[in-house]
């Protein structure tokens, strides 16, 4: 936001945005500078009463940024809405690597479809794009972590496969595990369910409640999976640890083989993680899609019996108090989508406004960054409320973001 500050305040460290007067005729060389010394000062201090000062462009220094919003309250303010800061970059990352994510999906699936004589040859294909792609999210999770929420939300296995390893990547790397690691995770999390081919169609879209029989046969994929990936392409065991374990549980409730406890190594805990959040957040046949926070919650009741308590805990932080692509309604009445979020702030994260408070939308769509609302005097308008359900309020926010990144 952009403060309005007498110029008897100015000090060194602040970014100077506006004049109180036009910058031709002034001695300033750029129409937006950051205070260096002295001169400056004076210079601001002979040309102008007051100006307009940049708080997320002044220095980061505690102490000033202090000082600066406290000198809020009481002055004019004026409410910068910005375009989204980081969208290009975001934009064409995933421009570079929508091609290999979709080109896995597709591997993906003519692997699950192939028959015995084919798969070996198919698994090396499939693997040398899996490899590629776990790269790319390895280089930048945060950035990877867009190309789930950006990508169509079906429950195919390929679309599946995908969007939980770009977690599992992501988060293994949140964790500080090394690329080693990252790449088993990733790999195990790209191959786990190529076993639910071989289940019935019937049942793996059935729109109700399966049946005890229509379970075991879905109980059956791990292991289909295992057995078909063992023998091909010197796969490191770990992969295939993930993939038949993937559905075990710490309490020995889980499938094939009711492992429990420590006989399930922490990075297959990793990817039965990401599996549950991905498979929650999406549509399925059974089931409507949960929204990030209501997922959060069906992981903390299980965290302790069924998954790792700490590991539990990191994956929530990981994911945020307001996920990214969430759908936010402001004490204003106003929805926004969180965009981006400061590790150090994760209360204040910088959202896109879409609605208004009476339901209009908003054109063009412009962002905030919350970080500093609270300090500004201004949460009584622009904090935030609640995670709301996007389609309540009949609002796509895959297609909005799409929109904006413009790559629709």
């Amino acid at each position: 936001m952009k403060i309005q500050l007498p110029v008897e305040k100015l000090e060194k460290g602040m970014y100077v945005a506006e004049l109180d007067r036009p910058w031709e005729g002034t001695p300033f060389l750029f129409q937006g500078f950051t205070i260096e010394g002295e001169d400056d000062l004076a210079a601001l201090r002979q040309q102008c009463q007051h100006v307009f000062v940049d708080d997320l462009k002044s220095s980061a220094e505690q102490a000033l940024q202090d000082r600066l919003h406290t000198a809020v309250r009481g002055s004019a303010i004026t409410v910068v809405f910005t375009e989204w800061e980081g969208a290009k970059k975001l934009r064409d990352t995933l421009k570079r690597i929508e091609r290999k994510r979709d080109d896995v999906v597709t591997s993906l699936a003519r692997l699950a479809d192939s028959t015995l004589i084919e798969q070996d040859e198919q698994l090396q294909q499939t693997r040398g794009a899996v490899v590629q792609l776990i790269d790319d999210i390895a280089a930048d999770p945060k950035t990877s972590l867009w190309m789930r929420i950006l990508s169509e939300q079906d429950a195919t296995i390929g679309r599946h496969a995908v969007n939980t390893s770009t977690l599992a990547v992501a988060f293994a790397a949140e964790l500080g595990w090394d690329k080693e690691l990252q790449s088993i995770v990733g790999e195990g999390a790209m191959l786990h369910d190529v076993g639910m081919a071989r289940v019935p169609e019937k049942v793996r879209n059935k729109p109700g409640s399966l049946t005890a029989e229509e379970y075991r046969l879905v109980k059956l994929h791990p292991g289909y999976a295992a057995k078909r990936l063992e023998g091909g392409s010197k796969i490191d065991a770990r992969i295939l640890d993930i993939v038949r374990h993937h559905h075990e549980r710490l309490d020995g409730s889980g499938y094939p083989d009711g492992l429990a406890d420590g006989d399930i190594a922490p990075y297959v805990q990793l990817v039965s993680i990401c599996d549950v959040y991905d498979t929650y957040t999406t549509v399925q046949p059974y089931r409507k899609q949960l929204t990030p926070s209501a997922t959060m919650r069906r992981l903390t009741q299980r965290a302790g019996t069924q998954f790792d308590k700490e590991l539990v805990e990191k994956f929530i932080r990981f994911i945020g108090i307001y996920p990214l692509g969430s759908l936010a309604r402001l004490r204003n009445g106003g929805l926004a989508i969180i965009v981006a979020s400061d590790e150090k702030r994760r209360l204040h994260p910088t959202v896109l406004l879409v609605k208004d408070a009476d339901g209009k939308a908003l054109r063009p769509r412009r962002t905030l960054n919350l970080a500093f609302i609270e300090s500004g005097g201004l949460s009584d308008k622009y904090g935030i409320t609640e995670l709301i359900e996007p389609a309540s309020v009949q609002i796509d926010v895959r297609d909005v973001l799409l929109q904006e990144l413009q790559l629709r």
